[in-house]
């Protein structure tokens, strides 16, 4: 048996790691932020809930600045994924007027757009998690929950995955990638940090994006649940 030849062992061990593993671990510390922040078992309270889903307001921000710069052309089942009529059909469950949408823009190259859905499309994988802490609670079980519901029969992920795979021999697209996915994250720490300050968390406690709308080594997102 012949072993392998030097050239081709070197060339193993200096394969790149893949647009997701290098997104993942770029984002681990901003990600790490806003988790120390909040607390899942508080959704169970109808304010702590209310609070949650203002919290994802920066969706409806990106969303719209991904589709004035072209995110159809990277992302063709864009329709499928998109999730803000969603968010603004729960507020309204609970009598709550959409807030004012910030303009976001977003360059149109695909490492960009890419890694602003990253943050997008993970955010969907752990909703599980906090639809089974809502079970808890008869108010919450079912009620204005169409966000945390959006897609949960579609392997959105796993298909996201693929195109995310496009750039894996792209250094400067995943670069932008990185870059995008943290500024993304920002918006949803603002998000988190705006509504925590606000009388919707009195006596409720704080919330947790920790295994529900953001990700994290070791749950639902990289453990690839789709």
């Amino acid at each position: 048996m012949n072993p392998a030849s030097p050239s081709s062992t070197e060339t193993l061990k200096s394969k790149p790691a893949s647009a997701h593993e290098q997104l993942r671990s770029s984002t681990d510390a901003m990600h790490r932020l806003i988790e120390s922040q909040l607390n899942l078992a508080s959704l169970r309270h109808p304010r702590a809930y209310r609070a949650f889903l203002l919290s994802n307001w920066p969706v409806v921000s990106i969303e719209t600045a991904l589709e004035r710069a072209g995110i159809r052309q990277v992302l063709p089942d864009w329709e499928a994924r998109s999730r803000r009529e969603c968010l603004v059909a729960d507020l309204r469950h609970y009598g709550i007027s959409s807030p004012d949408i910030f303009r976001l823009d977003i360059p149109p190259d695909r490492g960009t757009l890419l890694g602003w859905s990253y943050v997008l499309e993970g955010s969907r994988l752990g909703a599980g998690v906090i639809l089974q802490e809502l079970s808890k609670s008869t108010e919450n079980a079912r009620q204005g929950t169409a966000f945390l519901r959006h897609g949960s029969r579609e392997p959105l992920w796993r298909s996201f995955k693929s195109s995310l795979s496009a750039i894996d021999e792209d250094a400067s697209a995943i670069s932008r990638a990185c870059v995008a996915a943290n500024l993304a994250f920002r918006c949803f720490l603002h998000g988190a940090r705006t509504t925590s300050a606000t009388n919707y968390l009195s006596g409720a406690g704080g919330l947790n994006f920790g295994q529900s709308s953001l990700h994290r080594e070791g749950s639902a997102w990289e453990n690839d649940a789709e």
